[in-house]
This record gives structure tokens, C-alpha cells and sequence, in this order.
């Protein structure tokens, strides 16, 4: 019985190890039909299984070597680092900005949201899935807007600068808008982004449908829009974009374009910052991100008002 018993105990640290080697390559998955498939599958499914599976040695404690313990350790820390937590605290700075951003979709309500902005008393409100007669629904005559597929409300004037449309890779709408605003003498580039889902692919791959094309085109377009967008604002001085990036921290492409850009929750989010629920689970792919002049005092996912996504504020500090 004791041989069978430690035969298990190694045989579960040896797949902890694994499992462990599996999510650290995650951000280094090549972009083949079958590094796309493993990348969204596990980022967008449920990720409660690595917590179960950081658990399940202590069934074993007693028979556990040195190794053992040391490979259960450091499974633990990436198993915790894998469910997206984050352990900052608040900078404890006077913040000028207030940013609210929110995906409106699948029946946000508009009673809800407008208090919540009495509330934060934003700055600059970006909203995904949203229309004109929302943001009459929500703002009063105080606030200017200005809506292009995706709606940017603010306090203070904003001048569009362009945007960028999906059309460009076969899709409908656009995934950013840009705009310049000057808040208390500051002169901003501000972006509101919608990039593509992965949905599509998730869906096939759930009922067992392989579409290698299919998958390569949507993660090419999804690569170029993360593209874009960091190569704008690469070329701005000040500069805020905020929205539904449809995009984990973890996943290659967040880290090929995006990693280098501050982001609020990663720099001061505390807690399960998830921006997207299912019944199932939660992911992070609502971001606020700033450029390195403007700093991070605080930022949090906030509770739900009505829709699939939760809205995501942060407070900055200008220089």
C-alpha cells in the first residue's frame, strides 16, 4: 500500500511539474493553428483546476521527499500566479485623472451606469458596445462626446484624431479611436479600444472543430490591431487607452505588444480583477493603460451593472 502510495505522490508531483512548464510557455506559444488552440483554450477557459491541483499533494504530505516539496513550492507560486491575481497597493498619490471604461453589451443598464459616474465622477468615460442615445441616456449637456462605433465621453473638449477599422482584416466596426483632450494644462492622446474576440475560435475548438485557416486569420488580426495600438502609442508623449482588449496579460500576443505598456491593475490592482464572467470562471481582458509620465494611484474592477463585462476605473497623476 505504502509503494502505491508513493508511486502516486511522484507520479502527482511530476505532472504538477508539467503542468507548471505548460503554463510558463504560455506567453511563448508560437502562432500555428495548434500554439493557438493551447493558448486560448487555456486562457479562456477555466483556470480553478491549478488551484485543485496545487492542493491535492497535501493528501500526500506524509509521503513526500525534499524534492517533493520544493517541486510542490514552486508549483504553487505559478498555479497562484496563473489565476491573474494581484497584491499592489495603492500609490499614495494625489490623482488629477479619472478614467472609467466599460463594455455596454448584453444589457448594461444605463440607470446603473449613470450612477455610477455621479459617483467616480470621472474624467473621460470610454465605452465599448455603445451608441449615441446611450450616452444621452447617461450624460448630461456638460459633457462632450463624440461616438465612432465606440463611444469617448469627457469632461473636457476631445478632438478625434481618426481611428482604426476591422474592415482592414474582414470584420465590421472599429477596434480604436484616438483623440486629443488638455486636462489642467496637460495635453493628452487618449484611445478608446474594442479589438477582436477569440470567441470564434473557443467555440470550434468546444465542439471539437479544427479550422486552421479560420484560427490563423483571426489570431493575424488580433496580432495587428495589438500591433497598431502599441505602435500609436509609442508615438504619443501623454497618452491613456483604455477598453476591451478581448486580451489576457498572459496571453503571446499581450506580451509581444502590450507588455511594455504600463497597466493600471498590474501596477496597483489588488484582489480578482476579472472584467469578464461566465458561469464557469473569470478572466482580465478590460485594461487601462498609461504612458510612463503619467502615474498609477489607484485602480479596481468595479462591481457589474448589468452587463457581461465589468467596468474598470483608475485614477492617474499627472506630472
Amino acid at each position: 500500500m505504502n509503494k502505491l502510495v508513493k508511486f502516486f505522490s511522484i507520479t502527482l508531483s511530476i505532472c504538477c511539474l508539467l503542468a507548471a512548464g505548460a503554463i510558463l510557455s504560455l506567453p511563448h506559444l508560437p502562432d500555428t493553428p495548434l500554439g493557438i488552440s493551447i493558448s486560448y483554450l487555456s486562457l479562456f477557459s477555466p483556470r480553478w483546476w491549478a488551484i485543485l491541483l496545487a492542493l491535492t499533494p497535501i493528501l500526500f504530505i506524509h509521503q513526500l521527499g525534499k524534492w517533493q516539496y520544493l517541486n510542490w513550492a514552486l508549483c504553487a507560486v505559478v498555479f497562484v500566479q496563473f489565476q491573474d491575481l494581484q497584491l499592489k497597493l495603492p500609490q499614495q498619490q494625489a490623482s488629477a485623472i479619472t478614467i472609467l471604461s466599460l463594455n455596454n453589451g448584453n444589457g448594461a443598464s444605463s440607470p446603473q451606469i449613470r450612477k455610477l459616474v455621479a459617483e467616480l465622477k470621472p474624467d473621460i468615460v470610454f465605452m465599448q458596445e455603445s451608441k449615441p442615445e446611450r450616452v444621452q441616456q447617461v450624460f448630461d449637456d456638460s459633457w462632450y462626446s463624440h461616438c465612432d462605433h465606440l463611444c469617448t465621453v469627457s469632461r473636457t473638449p476631445i478632438e478625434h484624431q481618426g481611428s482604426l477599422s476591422r474592415e482592414t482584416f474582414g470584420g465590421f466596426g472599429k477596434f480604436a479611436v484616438f483623440y486629443h483632450t488638455t486636462i489642467e494644462g496637460k495635453e493628452l492622446s487618449i484611445a478608446n479600444i474594442h479589438m477582436d474576440t477569440p470567441r470564434p475560435t473557443i467555440n470550434a475548438l468546444i465542439h471539437r472543430s479544427f479550422e486552421p485557416e479560420a484560427f490563423n486569420n483571426l489570431h493575424f488580426a488580433r496580432n495587428m490591431q495589438a500591433s497598431l495600438v502599441a505602435s500609436w502609442a509609442k508615438q504619443q508623449t501623454s497618452y491613456i487607452a483604455a477598453g476591451d482588449f478581448n486580451m489576457m496579460v498572459q496571453e503571446n500576443l499581450y506580451q509581444r505588444h502590450l507588455a511594455g505598456l504600463n497597466n493600471g491593475i498590474d501596477l496597483v490592482g489588488s484582489g480578482v480583477n476579472y472584467t469578464k464572467y461566465t458561469s464557469w470562471h473569470g478572466a482580465r481582458i478590460d485594461h487601462v493603460l498609461a504612458s510612463e509620465d503619467l502615474s498609477f494611484a489607484s485602480a479596481r474592477v468595479l462591481d457589474s451593472v448589468g452587463g457581461d463585462h465589468r467596468p474598470i476605473t483608475a485614477s492617474l497623476a499627472l506630472p
